[in-house]
Formats: structure tokens, sequence, C-alpha cells
């Protein structure tokens, strides 16, 4: 766990916390290892936690009729996603699939929100995170969809 725990401190979504949440979360997380061509959740599928790469490139897409899977982004390490663990009705929007094996820290969602509840400075910044990744998310959906359109 201590080469897992040097690898987080690098990361910059880990970095951007103080020490007392960077433990916290810790607390309320797990390392994770995925093989190569391996599911990590699907399309549709509850979630209920939240997933930071650490190790690997985890690709995101969506099933579309009459295409098949088309892949819409590719995470990288210090990258949030699963963040629809985090709101209501806690449905993945894509699937996620590892391309390489990975790492990741798969975080207790019902604990982020008590995180956030008990701390409005980890809220704010949390969110700050989230809609960012949110904002890329969309934009990187919309830039795949117009390619698909025009094919």
């Amino acid at each position: 766990m201590d080469k897992d725990l040097n690898a987080l401190k690098k990361l910059k979504f880990y970095r951007e916390f103080d020490e007392i949440i960077r433990e916290k979360i810790l607390e309320i997380s797990e390392i994770r290892e995925y093989k190569v061509n391996e599911m990590i959740f699907d399309e549709y599928q509850e979630l209920k936690e939240l997933f930071i790469l650490v190790e690997g490139t985890v690709t995101l897409g969506i099933y579309v009729a009459k295409k098949g899977q088309i892949n819409l982004d590719t995470v990288h390490p210090g990258q949030l996603f699963s963040w629809s663990a985090l709101f209501l009705p806690n449905i993945s929007t894509a699937y996620a699939i590892a391309t390489v094996p990975v790492k990741v820290l798969a975080i207790k969602a019902s604990r982020i929100h008590e995180l956030i509840g008990d701390n409005d400075t980890f809220g704010y910044i949390f969110m700050k995170i989230i809609s960012k990744t949110l904002s890329q998310r969309l934009s990187d959906t919309r830039f795949q969809l117009v390619n698909l359109i025009t094919i």
C-alpha cells in the first residue's frame, strides 16, 4: 500500500486537498486493479463509488443502436470518472473499460456526501473538480458525436 500512497500523492486530484482531507479520503477508499479489456462498469449500471485513475488508461463510451460501442473519451491518471455515483439516480451514463492494466482509487460515494456535509471547503473544492470533469466530458462527447454524424 505504501507504493500506492506514493502514487496517490502525485495525482492532481489528491494534491487539491490538505493532509487531513487526504487521510479522510483514504479511510473511505480502496485501491482496485483491473486487467486489459476488463469492464470497470457498464452503461446504465448503478454506481456506488467514485473512481480516480491512479495508473493506466480507461476508455469511456456508450452503446449506439446499429453502431455498437462508441468510445467517447480516455481517462488518464489523476482524472475522476464515475461521477454519476454522486448524483441521483446514481446510474452510469457510459461504460468504462481498462485499456491497459489499471489501478483506481474507489471512493464510497455515500461517504463523499458525508465529507461534503461536514466540510464546506472540501465540498467547494470537490464540486469544482466535478464541474470541470463534467464540462470536459460534455465537450468530448459533443466532439465525438459530431464526428459520428458526419461519417
